[in-house]
C-alpha cells in the first residue's frame, strides 16, 4: 500500500509540471474589471465596466507565445426613463464584440508551478456608438494546476492611440486600468 500511495504522489507532483514547448496552443478564458477616467468641460467622469475574453495563442518558442483576443465588452449606458423628460436617466445593461492581438514573454521556473510573464497587446473595442484602439503593457503570474490548465491573474495598462468619440479640443480619454482573472489550458502537448 505504501508503494502504491508514494506512486500516486509523485505521478502528481510530476503530473503538476507545466512547461509549454513551442507549437502548443494556448487556450485562454477571462474575466476582468476596467475602471476608466475620462475628462470633458473640466469634468472628470468616472467609469467602471467588465469585459470577458478568450485568448488563443501558439507558442512559437517555449518563451514566446502571439495570439488573437477576442473578447465581449459589457457596460451601463444611460438611457432616459421616460420621452418626456430625458433629463432623468438609468444603466441599462450593454455589450460590443471588440478584438485584440497579443505577445508574452513567459518565465519559464524550476518547479513549473508558476510561471511569471510580461507582454503587450492592442485592441479594438467598439463602446455604445464610438469605438478605441488601445495599446499596453502587462504583467501576470499563472499558477498551474495540472500539466495544462492553470489559473492566470494579470494587470495590464492601456493607452489610447485613436478613437471615434466627438472631436473636443477638452475631451480626454486617460489610460485604461485592467486587472483580468482567467483559466487556461496548453493543448497540444507532447510527453
Amino acid at each position: 500500500m505504501k508503494k502504491i500511495l508514494t506512486l500516486a504522489i509523485v505521478v502528481l507532483a510530476f503530473g503538476a509540471q507545466a512547461q509549454q514547448q513551442a507549437g502548443d496552443l494556448s487556450i485562454q478564458f477571462s474575466g476582468n474589471y476596467v475602471s476608466n477616467k475620462t475628462t470633458f468641460n473640466g469634468v472628470e467622469d468616472k467609469s467602471y465596466s467588465g469585459n470577458v475574453y478568450l485568448k488563443i495563442g501558439k507558442f512559437f518558442t517555449q518563451n514566446i507565445e502571439m495570439g488573437l483576443k477576442p473578447n465581449i465588452f459589457f457596460f451601463g449606458e444611460p438611457v432616459p426613463i421616460r420621452a418626456s423628460d430625458p433629463s432623468k436617466t438609468e444603466n441599462k445593461l450593454r455589450a460590443n464584440v471588440g478584438l485584440g492581438l497579443y505577445g508574452t514573454y513567459s518565465f519559464l521556473t524550476a518547479d513549473a508551478k508558476f510561471m511569471p510573464y510580461g507582454g503587450a497587446e492592442i485592441n479594438y473595442l467598439p463602446i455604445g456608438d464610438y469605438s478605441t484602439m488601445n495599446l499596453g503593457p502587462y504583467a501576470g503570474i499563472k499558477y498551474f494546476i495540472t500539466e495544462r490548465i492553470n489559473l492566470d491573474a494579470n494587470m495590464n495598462y492601456l493607452i489610447n492611440l485613436a478613437n471615434s468619440y466627438p472631436s473636443f479640443d477638452d475631451y480626454v480619454v486617460s489610460p485604461t486600468f485592467q486587472l483580468n482573472i482567467g483559466i487556461g489550458v496548453i493543448i497540444g502537448k507532447t510527453e
